[in-house]
């Protein structure tokens, strides 16, 4: 189930549970030695709406919500996600105002205790849809990343530090969905990403950052915005091959894909 509060570190804890257990035991930006641009604000003329979205973006990327969250604690998660969500709306260019209203019906319940809404799968797929125009719309520094059988290709070696969009397309060959998670080595840590992820959820918790996430379905495109700073990431897909629960996770296959931030 991919629900909206999902997009952020929840996502990330799930999908590396998942993998673990499966395991058993711009123009310069398109090849893998090249240096992307990143670090730019939006160059759109929408400043208020665009800075709504990276502020939004990086709030809903640390709420963790699910059937079992205490109504106490979504409301707290509304009442940090709500204001930011209006500016969001209220600011909408006029091709993205209608399914910012949407989302924003399913946001602001959370005042109230009520998560039904934002956690639909719908609310995650109209999220990945407006956050796709709103990158296109605040022309922030984009990466091109496609996702194939197994790997991530156009992930550049080095990545400049600031707000970058990745544009993920699955490229399957095999039917296969594919996700894009990114997250951080934490300072101070020198295991490597596949040790990393050799490790149980809570002996991981405190050495990686979550970044970003997106799925996208054979043949489709995704979108996900991110705030990079400096350091050593990784790009991985946790889904198991062929969809089966205990089938062994993509990244076991080949997608991971190291990069750096400076």
């Amino acid at each position: 189930m991919r629900t909206l509060q999902r997009v952020g570190a929840g996502l990330f804890a799930l999908t590396l549970a998942t993998g673990v257990a499966a395991c058993g035991d711009d123009d310069d930006a398109t090849t893998d030695t090249t240096e992307a641009s990143g670090g730019g604000e939006a160059s759109g003329s929408n400043e208020e709406f665009c800075g709504a979205v990276v502020e939004f973006n990086s709030a809903v990327g640390e709420t963790e919500i699910d059937g079992e969250t205490p109504e106490a604690d979504v409301i707290a998660a509304g009442e940090s996600l709500a204001p930011l969500f209006a500016t969001v709306t209220e600011n909408a260019p006029d091709d993205l105002a209608d399914v910012a209203n949407e989302l924003n019906d399913s946001v602001q319940p959370l005042t109230e205790g009520d998560a039904e809404a934002f956690s639909q799968d719908s609310t995650f797929e109209t999220y990945t849809e407006f956050l796709g125009g709103a990158i296109e719309a605040c022309e922030f520094d984009t990466i091109d990343v496609t996702g194939v059988d197994y790997a991530f290709e156009g992930v550049p070696e080095t990545i400049e530090a600031g707000t970058v969009a990745f544009n993920f397309t699955n490229a399957t060959e095999a039917d296969e969905g594919h996700e894009m998670i990114v997250f951080r080595r934490a300072d101070g840590v020198t295991l490597g990403f596949e040790e990393l992820l050799e490790l149980g959820e809570e002996e991981s918790a405190d050495k990686i950052e979550f970044r970003a996430a997106t799925f996208a379905p054979p043949g489709a495109e995704a979108a996900s915005l991110a705030e990079l700073t400096p350091g050593a990431y990784a790009m991985v897909c946790f889904i198991p091959v062929g969809g089966a629960e205990d089938g062994p996770p993509h990244f076991t296959q080949g997608m991971l894909q190291e990069f750096s931030v400076e």
